[in-house]
């Protein structure tokens, strides 16, 4: 299992390993999540990632409004 060491600022280097099976390299964000006693790393979905997503978005038109309900904006606003 590979190990790292916490230096004195407080900074962990992922091993190479872990980072290879990540898919992360130098300026990627990574994620601490707390499990119970324990953390699990994961890869920060990239925010262009995200932009890109909802850039693609394109609805059907229909030539009439939709009305949206409180609970469906949350759950477009969710995504």
């Amino acid at each position: 299992m590979p190990t790292a060491i916490l230096d004195e600022r407080g900074r962990v280097v992922l091993p190479k390993e872990l980072a290879d099976h990540l898919g992360v390299s130098k300026g990627d964000v990574v994620v601490f999540e707390r499990r119970g006693k324990e953390f699990v790393v994961t890869r920060a979905t990239p925010k262009g990632d995200r932009l890109e997503k909802v850039m693609d978005w394109n609805p059907e038109r229909t030539g009439k409004p939709e009305h949206a309900t409180p609970r469906n904006m949350k759950g477009i606003w969710k995504a």
